[in-house]
């Protein structure tokens, strides 16, 4: 059991506890997997542990944010994509992310799609679905 003075140390649960990024991988894809699945419920409660155990996970807190977004927490879903950002704010599947939670704000659709322009150099498939995002808002 991790103690008080090791935390305080900066070091994560995930730290203490040995665990790999491989496996931290292996946890964020199963999440991901139920989130396809449209198993939201099931998803958010992975990524709570996995981000309970590693909260500078930044791409945990990315799909948490879509889970949450998907979920219909808006507010939820803003703090978890501003989580991720501040820890990885060049990460395109972060940016992506953060911009895909802002298109369901008001007021922030502007900001998103100007995200969504910048994104769509990136190329790969954060390209494609910034592409396919602005198409798909038209004008």
């Amino acid at each position: 059991m991790p103690t008080i003075e090791e935390l305080e140390k900066g070091r994560t649960l995930a730290e203490l506890q040995g665990m790999t990024e491989e496996l931290g991988a292996v946890v964020g894809d199963l999440a991901a997997a139920e989130a396809q699945a449209g198993n939201l419920e099931a998803a958010r409660v992975i990524l709570e542990g996995l981000l309970v155990t590693n909260p500078r996970e930044a791409l945990g807190w990315a799909l948490l944010a879509q889970v949450e977004r998907r979920r219909g927490e808006t507010a939820t879903a803003l703090l978890c994509a501003e989580a991720a950002a501040r820890l990885a704010p060049g990460d395109a599947q972060v940016r992506l992310s953060r911009a895909e939670v802002l298109l369901a704000l008001p007021g922030d659709e502007s900001e998103a799609r100007q995200e969504l322009r910048d994104l769509c150099r990136a190329g790969g498939a954060v390209g494609r679905r910034a592409e396919t995002l602005l198409g798909a808002l038209g004008p």
